[in-house]
């Protein structure tokens, strides 16, 4: 999968990407790192095909109903129980085998019968991260997956998008935490200005910017000037 020369403008006349170029990799999770407002959801976007995408520009990507996306705001039935959302997810993905609430998560047994709309916003991210990684899908979108959520519920959503990726699927996310992240079966990909300005492992992104901790790397990267 990669992305070639893509250049895009916003409404307001900001240029958002200028001829981007980026090569996503199969076999490690895809991390889109950057500041806030560098275009990291509209990246998104265009690969999920919300926003219509171009061949020309983004080659060897899979057609929409072979993609799932988690985007950040999932507005949803607040009257229905996790089981019920997780189900109707689940349903709407195109998901036919048998589904139980004892096939739920442990993390999220003790809220089958809890409303969606009583959830934090943390346990509704974790709702919805649950049922899209239960769909039979070639590529996986999660836009900050772990926003919301205590550093446990974090590492567990990041180990069971690391499973997808065991499994043979495809996966792109976007992220501002480093905590679970610092070994190389990541591919980063820093964005800023426009264009990837860094992709590679978390440990050659260490080096480069010559600096043992993620969160110093990501500044130095962050303030370097163009």
């Amino acid at each position: 999968m990669q992305i070639r020369n893509f250049t895009y403008t916003l409404a307001n006349g900001r240029s958002l990407f200028q001829s981007l170029s980026a090569d996503f990799v199969d076999d490690k999770v895809n991390i889109l790192l950057g500041p806030n407002g560098v275009g990291k959801t509209t990246l998104l976007d265009f690969i999920a095909t919300v926003n219509k995408r171009e061949p020309a520009y983004f080659q060897g990507f899979p057609e929409f109903k072979q993609i799932a996306y988690q985007p950040q705001g999932v507005p949803f039935i607040f009257e229905a129980t996790v089981f019920q959302t997780m189900k109707m997810v689940m349903g709407v993905g195109g998901f036919r085998g048998k589904f139980q609430p004892t096939d739920l998560p442990e993390t999220l047994q003790p809220l089958a019968d809890t409303k969606y709309g009583e959830l934090s916003g943390g346990q509704r991210r974790l709702v919805m991260i649950n049922a899209i990684s239960r769909l039979d899908r070639q590529l996986y979108l999660f836009d900050e997956p772990e926003s919301g959520l205590d550093p446990k519920m974090a590492k567990r959503v990041m180990t069971e998008i690391q499973h997808l990726n065991q499994r043979g699927k495809r996966v792109i996310m976007t992220s501002h935490q480093f905590q679970n992240i610092n070994n190389d079966q990541y591919h980063l990909l820093f964005l800023k200005a426009g264009q990837i300005r860094f992709a590679g492992s978390p440990s050659e992104f260490l080096r480069k910017e010559g600096t043992d901790n993620l969160v110093d790397a990501y500044i130095k990267q962050d303030q370097t000037v163009l």
